[in-house]
């Protein structure tokens, strides 16, 4: 994860688009309210952000690697064949992943905060 300004803007930027989002459709801002739809948004972040970090673990890349060599194609004309990488799809994941992460956790952050402060 990269704390950066850039994620905390983004992340800033979605918690007052959840404000206005909840003051437009319920007409009042409650902490239950704006903890809900923050919980939703960054549960959707967080699922796609942990699939990445998964992929980008190269947890899937065997089965990756053997799926590509069991529907190979045989080459037509010249006979040559490009070499499997065992390890393409953790590379071509990269580290996409972490800003998406790091915004849903903040974002989750948020959102218990607010029910914190509800709390009490």
């Amino acid at each position: 994860m990269n704390f950066t300004k850039k994620n905390a803007l983004v992340s800033l930027f979605i918690f007052i688009c959840a404000l206005i989002y909840q003051l437009i459709k319920y007409g009042s801002l409650s902490w239950t309210g704006t903890s809900n739809i923050l919980f939703m948004i960054a549960g959707l972040l967080l699922i796609i952000g942990l699939s990445g970090l998964v992929l980008a673990s190269g947890s899937f890349d065997f089965f990756h690697y053997s799926v590509r060599k069991t529907l190979r194609r045989e080459p037509k004309e010249d006979g040559f064949r490009e070499p499997l990488n065992p390890q393409a799809l953790s590379s071509s994941v990269g580290k996409s992943y972490q800003n998406v992460l790091t915004i849903g956790l903040l974002l989750l952050g948020i959102s218990i905060i607010c029910l914190w402060d509800y709390i009490l």
